[in-house]
This record gives C-alpha cells, sequence and structure tokens, in this order.
C-alpha cells in the first residue's frame, strides 16, 4: 500500500481495482460468490459478468480509497468527497450519525472533511499510509486514547459518545460494527447484524439517529445523510420494530441501486445462499 502511495493519483486506486478482478481468477471461490451475486441483480445493460467483474474492482478502489492512496493534501481529498441531506444534519442539536459497511468506508472522514464537526466511535479509521496533514486535520488525538485492543475498549468508547452527546455533540458510529447485536436487518445476501451500541446511545441520551450511506460517483465518494428513525423509548421492548423496518428498507434500496459496490455482502455469504437470491428478491421486506 505504502508503495502504491508513491504514485501520482489515481494510478495506485486503477491498480488496486485491477488487482482485485485478477485475484478473483485466482481464488475461484470469490469469482463464483461474484458472479452468484451478479446473477441475482443483473439488468438489462448490467450483465452478470459486468457486474461480478464491477464488484471486484470496487472492493480494491475501497481498499485504495480507506488508506487514501496517492492522495497528498486536503485539497485534493475535498474535491472527492460530496454530502446529500446536510439539513437532516444541521435541524440537530446533537446526533447519532449510523454507518453501515455497505459500500466506500470512511464516510465519518468524508463528513469531516465536507465541514461537518463529528466524533468518530470505533476502531482505529486512520490508516499508515494517510499523509500527515491529513491525519493533523481530520483525525482528533482526543480519540486515539480509545483504540485499545482490550475488552473494555468498546465500553469505554460508549461511554465516552455519552459524554459527547450530552454535550450537544455529534457522534459516527457503524450500526454492523463493534459490541452485542441488538437484531438482524434481512437483506438479499444478509442477513446484516445490527448491534447495541446506538441504541443504548439513543435511549440514554435521547438525540435523534440518522443512517449514513456512502456510494462512488465515478471517482466522488457520495455521502447521504437519511432523515432520522423512528424515536425509540427510553426503555427496552417493542419500540425497536419500527426502527428495524426502517432499516430493512433503507439497505435493501441501497443494495438493490447499488449492488456492484456491497462486495461486504457478497463476500461473506456462502456461495448456495447466494444462489437463492433470485427467490429472496421477489419476497417484500418484513
Amino acid at each position: 500500500m505504502l508503495a502504491l502511495d508513491r504514485l501520482p493519483w489515481p494510478w495506485g486506486e486503477e491498480i488496486l481495482a485491477h488487482a482485485f478482478v485478477a485475484r478473483a481468477f485466482v481464488r475461484t471461490e470469490r469469482l463464483r460468490r461474484a458472479l452468484a451475486w451478479a446473477a441475482a441483480h443483473a439488468r438489462p445493460g448490467r450483465g452478470r459478468w459486468l457486474l461480478a467483474r464491477c464488484l471486484c474492482a470496487f472492493h480494491g478502489r475501497f481498499v485504495a480509497r480507506s488508506a487514501l492512496v496517492g492522495l497528498r493534501d486536503a485539497d485534493a481529498l475535498s474535491r472527492l468527497v460530496s454530502v446529500r441531506g446536510d439539513a437532516h444534519l444541521a435541524a440537530a442539536r446533537r446526533a447519532i450519525l449510523l454507518g453501515f459497511h455497505l459500500g466506500p468506508a470512511g464516510s465519518y472522514l468524508a463528513l469531516r472533511v465536507a465541514g461537518h464537526r463529528l466524533n468518530w466511535i470505533g476502531g482505529r479509521g486512520a490508516s499508515g499510509a494517510w499523509p500527515r496533514p491529513i491525519q493533523d486535520l481530520y483525525q482528533d488525538p482526543r480519540e486515539r486514547r480509545f483504540f485499545s485492543p482490550d475488552r473494555t475498549a468498546w465500553l469505554r468508547r460508549l461511554y465516552h459518545a455519552r459524554q459527547l452527546l450530552l454535550a450537544g455533540e455529534h457522534v459516527f458510529i457503524s450500526a454492523d460494527g463493534e459490541g452485542q447485536a441488538a437484531f438482524t436487518v434481512p437483506l438479499p445476501g444478509g442477513p446484516v447484524l445490527i448491534g447495541a451500541g446506538w441504541i443504548s446511545l439513543c435511549r440514554s441520551t435521547g438525540a435523534p439517529v440518522l443512517p449514513v450511506l456512502a456510494h462512488m460517483e465515478g471517482r466522488v465518494q457520495v455521502v447521504t445523510i437519511h432523515p432520522p428513525l423512528p424515536a425509540l423509548g427510553s426503555e427496552a421492548g417493542p419500540d425497536l420494530e419500527p426502527c428495524r423496518r426502517a432499516l430493512a428498507r433503507l439497505l435493501a434500496d441501497h443494495v438493490e441501486r447499488f449492488p456492484e459496490q456491497c462486495y461486504s455482502l457478497a463476500f461473506s455469504t456462502p456461495v448456495a445462499a447466494l444462489s437463492q437470491l433470485p427467490a429472496l428478491r421477489t419476497e417484500s421486506v418484513p
């Protein structure tokens, strides 16, 4: 990765995109998964082989982008980021921004580049390939204290997030990341496990939850901030169901629109299950 970073942008991204396509022909299990996924999402003008190739290429491109391969400064990065739905965040005094591993990584970084103040609650986001000027601008030194592998690190990060929300700040947390699972969302290629961390933060602070999804348009990472999820009560109960249904509709629509960018679903699902996707697509989301 560091060697590719020496090349002019976007050479490193293109090399990794082609390398991940070639990798599928070497590791044939990945090729079978990609083709099975593509068969379920093929459309006129979006044939099976083309979609499978794009799926592998996007995986490589996302790996390069998460490491900011070839990007030297913040100005270059700012030209590759676009944010939609800003009004939802502007309307919130404090908010829980809820991310997902369904597309390019680093939505929290993209939002910071676009000028939004937020706190990242997760694992170590920065790569060693990030240029020092970008690290200095967009990685908060306070967050580094919580990048520990010990068993209590996640609980400490949640406690820190709660304090930030009570102080009126925004936090960004992955719904399908660390911590205990709260429920699953049925998706073609899923189900996706949704963690409980953001739920406890919402219930203990009353902060609204804004789902955040990302996709690529050309070379630009587009981050969309969606309207808030249905409000949660202060205690556990059946009030989670409206949230689960809202997330199911939102994520299913994203997968339908950008199947070539959802490599995490395609490459984490057994081929036998992927072969049943055409049948699953005809069923409505519960």
